[in-house]
């Protein structure tokens, strides 16, 4: 007999107070009528369609939807790195139109510089900013333990794990005390274990450094243990469907994944992103050459 789950919009006291003073916070990042077209050999096609959401100070969204609705497209607009095609990106009220120490952004793979250690991998974007080496070196340290990596300052990226690797790139973004954080499926690449681990980590973190988070994911337990609220994108082109407020309290740990409330927001997911899936077909992102990751780090920093 299935379990009767509790509406996934129900919250507690306690919950319904948190997002009450969530929603008194400024509004950090703007997302307005946000399109995106692309032309192609067989004329233009539209990847996002009226984009529209806020995302306030200290909050963590995550944005979720099926493959090709535009998610990548869409945080790389927020970071900068494309134009839009109609609307606008307003930060703390200003337009965004290139990338700025004020975003900073962590992607799938790993994009740090091979030929630095940690520590210089921490201190680039420092030192681009005009720090002297004395205080740029003392800054980086500092973020380095805050990710738990001081003794690996001095290894190389080939030394590092996958899950190491990523924390060396939350450290390098938050070092330029970026307001908000984008980060691109940064656990994509990463083994189950050490998914999971990394997904705690990043709580911890963020509880502990003022700093939002707008996190782009496609795994459904990943969007609801991590968020605040969750936007979710239908595709062809990418628009919202439906932006839902998590009805979990914080902290958060493993135990969460069994809580009803938790199996709730993840059957609403279910049902509006494998519905959306068989009404649409083909792969809007796919349709479109990303250009390498690494080549737009010195951008971001």
């Amino acid at each position: 007999m299935p379990i009767e789950l509790p509406d996934y919009r129900d919250k507690s006291p306690e919950v319904a107070l948190r997002f009450e003073r969530i929603n008194h916070r400024p509004v950090v990042l703007h997302v307005d009528r946000v399109g995106k077209t692309f032309a192609s050999r067989h004329g233009p096609v539209e990847a996002l369609r009226d984009i529209t959401f806020q995302v306030r100070h200290r909050e963590f969204v995550c944005i979720i939807g099926k493959s090709g609705c535009g998610k990548s497209t869409l945080v790389r607009i927020l970071a900068g790195l494309e134009s839009t095609s109609n609307g606008r990106v307003l930060l703390n009220g200003r337009q965004a139109h290139e990338p700025g120490p004020d975003r900073g952004m962590v992607f799938q793979g790993y994009t740090l510089f091979p030929w630095l250690t940690v520590k210089k991998n921490v201190m680039f974007g420092l030192r681009c900013r005009g720090k002297f080496p004395a205080e740029a070196e003392r800054d980086a340290m500092e973020w380095i333990e805050m990710v738990g990596l001081t003794p690996f300052a001095n290894a190389y990226p080939r030394q590092l794990s996958g899950g190491m690797k990523q924390r060396v790139a939350i450290a390098r973004a938050l070092a330029n005390q970026p307001q908000i954080l984008l980060m691109d499926e940064p656990f994509g690449a990463l083994d189950a274990q050490t998914r999971a681990k990394m997904q705690s980590y990043l709580l911890d973190i963020w509880q502990n450094v003022e700093v939002t988070i707008l996190f782009i994911t496609h795994d459904l337990d990943e969007a609801v243990f991590l968020a605040d609220r969750i936007v979710v994108l239908d595709a062809n082109p990418g628009r919202i469907e439906e932006i839902i407020e998590v009805p979990l309290p914080r902290l958060r740990d493993e135990t969460i994944f069994l809580d009803p409330r938790f199996l709730a927001v993840k059957k609403r997911l279910e049902d509006i992103i494998y519905q959306t899936s068989q009404e649409n077909s083909g792969d809007t992102e796919e349709r479109f050459p990303i250009k390498r990751e690494e080549r737009l780090v010195r951008d971001i920093l």
